[in-house]
């Protein structure tokens, strides 16, 4: 699960209290009625130029999630926060890589 190299626009969730509050908001925004609920991710990277985090599930699967930043359930319509998967992690690597080089330009 470990990234070893992260590319701009995407980062590490770096800083110690960043970490619980990045975690918290997804868990806070993944619902039971959202298609994401109960398969315990965890948010590992965030894009610095949007709302973005990249999560990797229980079975290992890599999805990206985009968070509203909103504070309670009622808030959260079913297709809310809106998330794609990756798959991998070499296809979340070749996208970041892909994403780096349209970030560049």
């Amino acid at each position: 699960m470990q990234i070893e190299e992260w590319k701009e626009p995407w980062r590490a969730i770096q800083f110690a209290a960043e970490i619980p509050h990045v975690q918290k908001q997804y868990q806070r925004e993944i619902t039971k009625k959202h298609p994401l609920f109960g398969k315990n991710g965890k948010v590992i990277g965030r894009r610095i130029d949007c709302d973005d985090v990249v999560v990797v599930l229980s079975d290992g699967t890599y999805v990206n999630v985009h968070l509203v930043w909103g504070t309670g359930a009622s808030q959260f319509p079913e297709d809310y926060p809106s998330w794609f998967t990756y798959g991998s992690k070499e296809d979340f690597l070749n996208s970041m890589a892909e994403d780096s080089s349209d970030y560049e330009d």
